[in-house]
């Protein structure tokens, strides 16, 4: 009796077929075994209080915002937190004055900056504070906010973290 020897041959394509599906099933494996990425940043959840100047908000608009509203990215749908208190200042831009060289604020009419103080919580992370919501949130960063009837875009003026 005869015994058949098993061979076992692949081509190109095979090959190229066998070696995606491999990894395709190494980075799935990866992706379900690695740590969710609050356990990476590996922070107590923290309480932020941070500012965010609303710039040129038409005038009167600015009494739109209250404390306690909940804020919520534009872009993204981020929860950002609550309104915590907001002032109302006037609008200025920087011009030239071609006269004495220099550069001087003026007053901008119709149109006012709001400066909104909102309280949330999340954890730091490498170079940003991370909100609940999943927003980064860093120093002179635009951002684009809405609220209960109201929306606006800003810089983040300041940020103050307590350790909870």
């Amino acid at each position: 009796m005869e015994k058949k020897k098993i061979r076992f041959r692949l081509n190109l394509f095979d090959g190229i077929i066998l070696a995606l599906g491999l990894c395709a099933v190494a980075v799935l494996g990866y992706m379900m075994l690695k740590p969710a990425p609050a356990q990476q940043e590996g922070g107590a959840p923290n309480t932020v209080t941070y500012t965010v100047r609303l710039e040129k908000v038409l005038e009167g608009a600015g009494a739109l915002i209250s404390p306690g509203d909940e804020l919520v990215d534009v872009i993204k749908n981020y929860k950002l937190g609550k309104v915590v208190s907001v002032e109302i200042v006037p609008c200025t831009m920087p011009v030239e004055d071609h006269i004495n060289k220099r550069e001087v604020n003026a007053l901008i009419e119709g149109y006012e900056n709001v400066l909104v103080t909102v309280e949330g919580s999340g954890s730091m992370g490498e170079n940003a504070f991370l909100l609940d919501g999943g927003y980064a949130l860093r120093v002179n960063t635009m951002m684009y906010v809405k609220g209960s009837g109201y929306m606006g875009s800003g810089p983040v003026v300041s940020i103050e973290r307590e350790v909870g």
